[in-house]
């Protein structure tokens, strides 16, 4: 018998080839995103040591608040302009086709800003009546209600889109080095110069600024000689194109993004409201630590959605199967990585933020970063979904699992404090992950 009759077919060999390929490619897109997430954490981090530092842990804990509630109103009116221009904007992009992918980007833009101006307008009303309930002084009330205006500068989905459809995974994290490097030279003139809260609060500001600013001019130097965007302009008549699915994978999206990064705000405002600001800050930093060593799996999602998008306009299932275990068995590895430097480190690094002799209580240190490994696990099973269409499972999991992280917090804190909102977060994502995991493994199984 011939040896090469054992051997698979050639077609097979390429397929596994190509599968490799694609692996390839969504963990080097991934590392182009993980090089501007180092450089914006390590500044970051200077920043806030710096802000605390300064401003001490109680007024940082303001200062957080006050950002806090700002983004929370940016999540609550931010549609996902980003999914349907990958979605559908994918093909005219690729084939230059320039009519039906400019009316696409113009519509994403349009959703961006509108919803950017909704946001800072009720971002100020509320903040006005409402403020001093969760956390800040009411002498920070004015201040507080200027620093809501910085919504319109957060809303950047559609650049970001851009950027990815156009491969360019290595400009998307410029906005947020910007950012950093804005917040970390403002931090270090005002512990220089012993500024005030309003001081830091204007520093903020500014670095949102700076982001929107360079997010929107990479995705337009990215786009503007392609021939799909040629002779773009963003007002123009407007065309009615048919896009089936539009607004629903559009609506299921963005309500699975407003719980997925509300959960996370309002607690911060609740824990406000609960145990004061400078408990608060603690959690945060904590919490914060343990995200920025998550980050480099957290950024498979967004490298690997519009690989996925191209093995499903080809109908390789197969591809899609073998792509998103190898990520998931990639995780498995970075899980463990994770743990073991959160329990070496992770103490020393929050004990030198926070400053004035405090330290970070294990316990919460843990269950933060046991929270933080179940979240990255659905960094592979979300693209897999979205990909496939099945936004509203994505958002029926992240329901329920938000409705029963808050529900658990405002128990299991007043009960055990900072501990028991760290666990109250861990059980959040567990239900979470069971809801989105039982979907993916039956679409891997049957497409």
């Amino acid at each position: 018998m011939s040896i090469l009759a054992n051997e698979p077919p050639a077609e097979h060999m390429a397929a596994k080839r190509a599968e490799k390929g694609i692996f390839s490619k969504v963990i080097s897109n991934a590392s182009r995103l993980l090089m501007g997430k180092v450089a914006a954490g390590v500044l970051s981090f200077a920043a806030l040591t710096m802000a605390t530092r300064a401003l001490g842990v109680a007024g940082f804990g303001v200062l957080l608040l006050i950002h806090t509630c700002a983004a929370a109103f940016s999540v609550a009116t931010r549609l996902q302009a980003w999914q349907p221009l990958l979605h559908f904007g994918a093909m005219p992009y690729e084939r230059g086709e320039s009519a039906p992918f400019q009316s696409l980007l113009r519509r994403c833009l349009m959703l961006d800003f509108g919803g950017a101006a909704l946001g800072a307008v009720l971002a100020v009303v509320c903040t006005l009546l409402f403020g001093p309930h969760i956390g800040w002084p009411a002498t920070e009330r004015v201040p507080a209600a200027l620093y809501m205006t910085a919504v319109l500068f957060m809303n950047t989905g559609c650049a970001m889109g851009a950027l990815r459809l156009s491969g360019r995974f290595g400009r998307a994290m410029l906005g947020d080095v910007a950012a950093a490097w804005c917040r970390c030279l403002g931090a270090a003139a005002g512990l220089f110069l012993h500024w005030g809260l309003g001081a830091f609060l204007a520093v903020w500001y500014a670095a949102l600024v700076a982001s929107f600013a360079t997010d929107h001019i990479m995705a337009w130097r990215a786009l503007r000689t392609t021939p799909a965007c040629r002779g773009f302009r963003l007002l123009a008549r407007p065309e009615i194109t048919s896009l089936t699915g539009f607004w629903r994978g559009l609506l299921a999206t963005s309500a699975n993004f407003w719980l997925d990064n509300l959960e996370g705000r309002v607690v911060i405002l609740l824990l406000g409201a609960f145990l004061g600001p400078s408990q608060t800050a603690v959690f945060s930093v904590t919490r914060d630590v343990c995200d920025a060593l998550g980050h480099p799996a957290e950024l498979i999602s967004p490298a690997a959605y519009p690989e996925l998008i191209r093995l499903r306009e080809r109908r390789d299932w197969a591809g899609i199967r073998h792509v998103t275990a190898m990520l998931l068995k990639t995780l498995g590895g970075f899980s463990l990585l994770l743990f073991g430097i959160c329990a070496l480190l992770g103490p020393t690094i929050i004990g030198f933020a926070l400053g004035e002799g405090r330290g970070a209580s294990l316990a919460l240190l843990m269950l933060l970063a046991a929270a933080t490994v179940v979240d990255l696990w659905d960094a592979p099973l979300e693209p897999l979904l979205l990909s496939f269409g099945q936004a509203p499972a994505l958002l029926k999991g992240r329901l329920i699992g938000m409705a029963a992280g808050i529900a658990l917090l405002c128990f299991l804190a007043s009960l055990l404090g900072l501990t028991g909102a760290g666990l109250a977060c861990l059980l959040a994502e567990l239900l979470i992950l069971c809801s989105r995991l039982i979907p993916a493994l039956r679409l891997m199984r049957h497409p």
